[in-house]
């Protein structure tokens, strides 16, 4: 299948998900990782080892900057591309992997680069969702030369514009020229941001159901679901 779409001239993108797995919270079934190493897989709260920070809001979070899921995570993307010759990755809520242990945002996120300077994924195209549901937002910030990102901010201004609202002209224009407010620095051009305006998931995590975290004590709170 991927080779008759190479033929046809179209690449090949896979919507990769690192950020958690099915097996659910405290409540959830063991398929393997709980079973295997629960601790170095999945982030635990401290408050309570028995229970899973879920920055993912999906009930988990994969405890991505732990060698052994660092290793997990780079032989995945090293076999699609070696042996389904995909073109490159988009990364389902990609800040989750910028966590550390604590679930504390990491300056230099070691899974991150390990994927960037990987000589078996050079030339192919890194996406990050920059973003996760526990309100950590890197959009325009995120790590690395190579990544890419997934720019919320176009998304909801050209979606506002389109239905009509009040005062969105100028803002739409903003983004169309290339999000100057949130690139075009030093650290993140403009070329960096992947401009859409609907996909499966690309919810804004400030003005989403989603659970939020109160880290001061270890505690989380659900935000009021506001309809884009």
């Amino acid at each position: 299948m991927v080779k008759a779409l190479h033929r046809a001239g179209i690449e090949v993108i896979l919507d990769v998900v690192y950020n958690h797995s099915a097996e659910g919270d405290a409540s959830g079934p063991s398929f393997c990782w709980k079973g295997f190493a629960n601790e170095a897989y999945y982030l635990l709260e401290d408050h309570d080892p028995s229970q899973y920070c879920n920055f993912s809001g999906t009930g988990n979070t994969l405890n991505a900057n732990h060698p052994i899921v660092r290793r997990l995570i780079r032989h995945s993307l090293r076999h699609w591309v070696k042996a389904m010759h995909v073109d490159g990755f988009r990364f389902d809520l990609a800040s989750v992997l910028a966590r550390d242990e604590r679930g504390d945002p990491m300056p230099l996120p070691p899974v991150l680069w390990d994927i960037e300077t990987d000589p078996a994924l050079a030339g192919t195209k890194l996406i990050a969702e920059a973003w996760d549901a526990a309100g950590l937002y890197q959009v325009g910030s995120f790590i690395g030369d190579s990544w890419q990102e997934w720019n919320g901010h176009f998304r909801d201004d050209l979606r506002r514009f389109v239905k009509g609202d009040a005062g969105m002209a100028k803002k739409a224009a903003l983004r169309l020229l290339g999000s100057p407010d949130i690139y075009g620095h030093e650290e993140r051009e403009a070329e960096q941001s992947v401009n859409f305006i609907t996909c499966h998931d690309g919810f804004h995590p400030g003005r989403s159901g989603v659970v939020q975290r109160q880290a001061q004590r270890g505690q989380w709170r659900r935000q009021p679901r506001r309809h884009q």
